[in-house]
């Protein structure tokens, strides 16, 4: 059952209240976003979008609606509910996938379950999966490997899972990217073998304007006792220390990591600023 926050979403283009709603069943295959809200802004909203239809195309489905005419609902949904700060979901499903012509979407204020000071100082439990996605390009729901990670996760009591491949190598969180520091420099996997994450693009363009050594490669798991430090990052978790991998410990209190996610969090106050500026 989905969790809807709020008083009214937006189903089909049409604002709806959400308390005659019970149960909200996207179908058999369905394309998503999350947008995190601080202070009545979507959050690097454009990015959402850019990526939402960079799945349609991966999916070669189409829609009717634009970015803009989404960007306007998004902005209508805020207003309308006053919730200053949480995630707002838009999933279009699609009934006779692999046909697109039938479709609806539903964007609404799901439950927003973000980690606290304790997470973020002291770091976060994660584990390994061996699961991959089929599209990691493309953000679809209930993927077999998103099902077989939650099962890990609830077996295992951990906060999250990284997945790893046949030949053992990791690839991303099963709802975050994963970078890794050793000896200074930052590493994370290929563009093409993740979903490229906003907050893990954000992420690099803060290495790249501060002149931090990033290496773009493949991590097999025995690397990973050669790791300093470990991070994930999300639209929910922005930058997130990991302090343990299974049986192995990580640093959680590397400058370059500190360095970073107070970067992050500059970034997102700079875009709130210019947000606000545009509005006016």
């Amino acid at each position: 059952m989905v969790e809807f926050i709020g008083k009214k979403g937006i189903f089909d283009g049409y604002l709806i209240e959400l308390t005659k709603i019970d149960k909200f069943h996207p179908g058999d295959f369905s394309v998503y976003e999350i947008v995190r809200v601080e202070k009545g802004t979507p959050l690097f909203l454009e990015d959402h979008l850019n990526r939402l239809f960079r799945s349609f195309i991966l999916e070669k489905l189409s829609v009717d609606e634009s970015a803009e005419n989404i960007e306007r609902m998004v902005n209508k949904l805020i207003r309308i509910n006053g919730i200053d700060k949480g995630k707002i979901k838009f999933v279009f499903y699609f009934p006779e996938f692999p046909k697109s012509e039938n479709y609806h979407f539903f964007i609404y204020y799901t439950e927003a379950l973000f980690p606290g000071l304790e997470e973020y100082n002291g770091g976060v439990d994660v584990g390994l999966c061996t699961a991959i996605r089929n599209d990691p390009n493309a953000k679809v729901l209930n993927t077999d490997a998103r099902k077989k990670a939650n099962q890990k996760i609830e077996d295992e009591n951990v906060f999250e899972v990284l997945l790893v491949d046949n030949e053992g190598y990791v690839w991303e969180g099963s709802r975050s990217n994963v970078f890794f520091i050793s000896e200074g420099t930052l590493i994370t996997p290929p563009d093409e073998a993740v979903l490229q994450g906003i907050a893990r693009k954000n992420v690099l363009e803060i290495s790249d304007r501060h002149n931090f050594a990033v290496h773009i490669r493949k991590v097999h798991r025995t690397e990973l006792e050669q790791m300093q430090s470990v991070f994930l990052t999300g639209t929910s978790l922005k930058v997130l220390p990991v302090r343990r991998v299974e049986n192995l410990q990580f640093d959680v209190s590397s400058e370059i990591l500190k360095f970073l996610d107070d970067q992050y969090d500059k970034k997102i106050a700079d875009y709130i600023k210019m947000a606000g500026k545009l509005i006016k």
